[in-house]
């Protein structure tokens, strides 16, 4: 069997998802501050964290008035927000469009702003983790967590980048933490639930949770063992959630995630260990915590066209 033939048989007809490298390389335009979050924090600049924090709390007094233009302010022209359902909108007047249904929420209620922590990713650009505290004019109080890239624009700190996160986060180590959130319900030890392979998936957070890493490997009888790495990390560049792949065969690739309801949808590309490209959209769709579907479609290896695969994975302490 030749190797290519191996390839297709080991990772498009059993498991294109265990990375494959078959991920579609995209180029979104968005214009999100090149704040990736990942190394050694940056030095801050004299009185860059006071003009931050003051930032805040003139955020916060801008919110009580209910002046558009003054909340607007403070996000620069090419901002994104992502809400906690991670629906992202882009630019300052499509924010604006949702503030100005939101501002409502904010009439005769007090708004604090607390600063968990502010790291500067480099000397222009600062991640902060916060809490958004509302109190209302009946004494009932709400928060919510955030976090926010403020950028140095000109001699002010603009918000160029905004995410709300779920109250029970305890840390923000990295920007890239707070997008990949959404998908740390893949963390653990996952069998695939048929019997043509016995396919095996550990995902970890790296340090600082900057990448997921997810590590496949499919056991074939009559086959050689094959490895599959998946780093799955924020390109902050992009506005996007990013992948690379990389097999024990030598074959490699990238591409974008995006989130479709309770599905993420991969378009894949790569390159095959002797050469040849390959490709497929992915689907991984979680079911409940202890399953998921990994659906490959739009196959083929140079041009050819390739059956629909499927693959349902559990929990290896749910399996029984």
């Amino acid at each position: 069997m030749s190797v290519r033939k191996y390839w297709s048989f080991a990772i498009l007809g059993l498991l294109a998802a265990a990375g494959g490298a078959f991920l579609l390389i995209a180029r979104p335009d968005s214009k999100l501050a090149t704040a990736a979050g990942q190394g050694a924090d940056s030095k801050a600049p004299a009185g860059a964290e006071a003009a931050i924090r003051k930032a805040n709390a003139d955020y916060a007094a801008a919110l009580m008035t209910g002046n558009l233009d003054a909340i607007m302010a403070f996000w620069s022209s090419d901002a994104d927000y992502i809400d906690e359902a991670g629906e992202m909108t882009r630019g300052n007047e499509k924010i604006a469009d949702l503030f100005r249904k939101a501002l409502p929420e904010f009439k005769d209620t007090k708004v604090n702003i607390k600063v968990v922590s502010l790291r500067f990713l480099r000397p222009e650009i600062c991640l902060e983790d916060g809490v958004l505290e509302k109190t209302s004019v009946t004494g009932i109080k709400e928060s919510s967590r955030f976090a926010a890239v403020w950028t140095k624009t000109g001699d002010k700190w603009l918000i160029s980048s905004g995410r709300d996160l779920p109250t029970d986060v305890d840390d923000l180590p990295t920007l890239a933490a707070a997008q990949l959130r959404d998908l740390e319900w893949l963390v653990g030890d996952w069998v695939d639930d048929g019997a043509k392979a016995e396919v095996t998936l550990k995902v970890t957070w790296a340090s600082n949770k900057a990448f997921l890493l997810m590590d496949y490997v499919v056991k074939t009888e009559g086959a050689e063992t094959l490895e599959v790495s998946v780093r799955v990390g924020w390109d902050a560049r992009n506005g996007r959630i990013r992948s690379w792949v990389f097999d024990n065969q030598g074959g490699f690739g990238e591409g974008y995630w995006r989130k479709d309801g309770k599905r993420w949808v991969i378009g894949m590309s790569g390159i095959l260990p002797d050469g040849g490209v390959g490709g497929s959209t992915n689907v991984y769709e979680f079911v409940d915590p202890n399953t998921f579907v990994w659906r490959a479609t739009d196959r083929d290896v140079d041009g050819q066209p390739l059956a629909d695969a499927e693959v349902k994975f559990v929990r290896k302490a749910a399996k029984k």
